[in-house]
């Protein structure tokens, strides 16, 4: 009876969960529709206004500027905003666009904005450097302008979270403000503030203005700044840049450095092929203290022929672990340098170093099969 019971209440309390889940559910797609509703009524009021201001001999009246303003400090209108600028950009083209930013710029409703937003939250914070990365013209029109709406954003990392980070950062990138970028670094640095070294790396790369000299600027300070950035700084070099070959030979050289900046100076070398490098990368692929290290080098040396990185990559097949002897086999079959005696020196140590080679060889071998008809 007991039992019974039990059952008969286990069921009941399975089927108010399965029905609390249903209504929740209702709930969430309900809320859902009704934002949804929501932001398309909002956008389609702000498409009108953009085009009455447009309209009105190009210039918003100060009550018209209060009001927008006061509405933009709200994340939701901003949004709505945002997919408005969209609009007119992809409709009635990127002129009439750009006109209009003009006159956001002039009437400084976004350095407005930006004062309001400092002393919001930081996932409110967050959207608006983000909203500034995707219309940047919203500041750029105006030098003077431009640099108050920076410094501004710059403040907003204050006691920030990584989102606020990134996307002030974004931002930054964005408008070209090269000084700015210094700033926040030299902040994120000081303040221990993490954010990851690729996501850095992607982010400088999206900079609007030379992004050699911003690279030049960047490497000045290096000194300065933490590993992470750092390597942030080298990874984005890396993308673009074989103008740092000699700047970065007295860090691989360097005892002080450490391993992850070593590892991407060596990728370095492997993407722009600098002779000098040659012998320092053939003593990590020598040294046994760190195999990450043997094992870029390794697959560095790919790209640098001759007896001396033959030699070294030969020796390299006797290595205790299997991924520098792998990195080594590619690169021996991308140089061209095997042998009979490369084959014998493999299976001495490893019977498994055959199967690279092997592999390794039928793959350049179909590349090559598949160029040869490309050309033909």
């Amino acid at each position: 009876m007991i039992n019974d019971l039990r059952i008969h209440l286990s069921i009941i309390m399975y089927m108010f969960g399965c029905i609390s889940i249903m209504i929740y559910n209702a709930f969430v797609i309900y809320r859902k529709k009704s934002r949804s509703k929501a932001m398309k009524k909002n956008t389609a009021k702000l498409i009108k206004t953009i085009n009455q201001q447009l309209a009105a001999n190009a210039t918003i009246s100060s009550k018209n500027r209060r009001h927008l303003i006061k509405r933009l400090t709200h994340v939701e209108e901003l949004i709505a905003f945002s997919n408005a600028l969209n609009f007119i950009k992809l409709e009635h083209g990127k002129d009439l666009y750009i006109k209009y930013m003009a006159i956001l710029v002039k009437r400084r409703i976004f350095l407005s904005l930006a004062h309001a937003y400092r002393k919001k939250k930081n996932e409110e914070r967050a959207y608006f450097a983000h909203f500034v990365s995707q219309h940047p013209l919203v500041a750029k029109s105006s030098e003077g302008i431009c640099k108050k709406t920076t410094d501004t954003m710059v403040s907003f990392t204050t006691n920030s979270d990584i989102y606020c980070r990134v996307n002030v950062l974004k931002a930054l990138c964005k408008l070209g403000d090269m000084q700015g970028l210094v700033s926040i670094l030299q902040f994120y640095s000081d303040k221990q503030a993490f954010i990851h070294h690729k996501l850095l790396a992607e982010d400088l790369y999206c900079f609007a203005g030379d992004k050699e000299i911003l690279a030049l600027k960047l490497w000045e300070q290096h000194k300065l700044w933490n590993d992470n950035i750092v390597l942030g700084i080298i990874t984005f070099i890396t993308m673009f840049s074989d103008g740092f070959k000699t700047a970065f030979l007295s860090m691989l050289q360097s005892q002080s450095v450490s391993a992850d900046i070593l590892l991407a100076i060596i990728r370095y070398y492997k993407k722009y092929n600098f002779k000098p490098a040659q012998p320092i990368l053939i003593e990590y692929l020598n040294q046994t203290e760190s195999y990450e290290l043997a094992m870029e080098a390794a697959s560095s040396l790919s790209v640098y022929p001759g007896s001396a990185t033959i030699h070294a990559l030969n020796a390299a097949l006797e290595s205790e672990n299997w991924y520098v002897r792998y990195n080594a086999v590619s690169s021996l079959v991308e140089l061209g340098a095997y042998s009979d005696s490369f084959y014998n020196n493999a299976q001495s140590r490893d019977s498994n170093v055959l199967q690279m080679i092997d592999y390794k060889l039928d793959h350049a071998n179909e590349k090559y099969v598949t160029e040869s008809e490309v050309i033909a």
